[in-house]
């Protein structure tokens, strides 16, 4: 919408479209926020995981991978073994894992024994990151955290991943990942082989937008939501 000017009336405000057309702002906005609504709608339905779903041990876009909390447990040792084995950035990584387990532990009810993470396929042109907030509860029970992520880490490495490899060396994965933090800031997990980013699986930053506000409308271009659901 472009040339739009405001005038404000005595018992409301008012729009001026450039077509010449008037309305109320309560009805452009509430118009906005149906057409907001119908493309969220679209985008998750496009994304959405299709009928025969595959759950897989390995991390890929547009499929659910499983987590397994029991295994994880049943392994810690060889984690830690593992992660102290590559030095000073193993045993960083060590503590962060060590910090979300206690978390998870701690909050049983939305930190499943099993739960399954899904990687969104970018098919579109942008996207907000209130609709990928959106798109993430479509599929699924929302948008994954840091914990989550660290719980996946630590899956690929019971998968046989290589600690290595997950610290130093740049991510496969085509986008960088959404993910929405437990202080409700935005993060950013894991690189963006399609644009060159050479980040590592392991890399996770605050992203510095508050989730809170659900009228943050920053187009985002590049990167893709996370999503997580618990198995019961």
């Amino acid at each position: 919408m472009t040339n739009v000017s405001v005038k404000k009336s005595a018992e409301e405000m008012h729009v001026e479209l450039s077509d010449g057309r008037r309305m109320s702002l309560e009805d452009l906005v509430r118009d906005y926020e149906r057409l907001l609504k119908e493309e969220v709608s679209k985008k998750a339905i496009e994304s959405k995981p299709k009928d025969g779903e595959t759950i897989t041990k390995e991390l890929k876009v547009g499929e659910w991978f499983r987590i397994d909390r029991n295994v994880i447990d049943e392994n810690r040792d060889e984690i830690y073994r593992k992660c102290i084995e590559v030095g000073i950035d193993g045993e960083r990584l060590w503590k962060r894992f060590e910090s979300s387990n206690e978390i998870a532990s701690l909050s049983p009810r939305r930190y499943t024994r099993l739960i399954e993470t899904y990687i969104f396929d970018h098919n579109w042109f942008w996207t907000t990151v209130p609709q990928m907030g959106d798109m993430c509860k479509a599929v699924g029970d929302g948008m994954c955290d840091e914990v989550i992520c660290d719980l996946e880490l630590q899956m690929r490495i019971c998968n046989g991943e290589s600690v290595y490899d997950l610290i130093y060396k740049s991510d496969k994965l085509p986008r960088v990942r959404i993910i929405k933090l437990r202080n409700r800031m935005t993060g950013y997990f894991g690189g963006s082989a399609d644009l060159g980013i050479n980040t590592p699986p392991t890399s996770l930053y605050n992203g510095g937008l508050n989730l809170n506000d659900r009228h943050t409308n920053l187009k985002n271009y590049k990167d893709v939501p996370y999503a997580f659901r618990r198995v019961l």
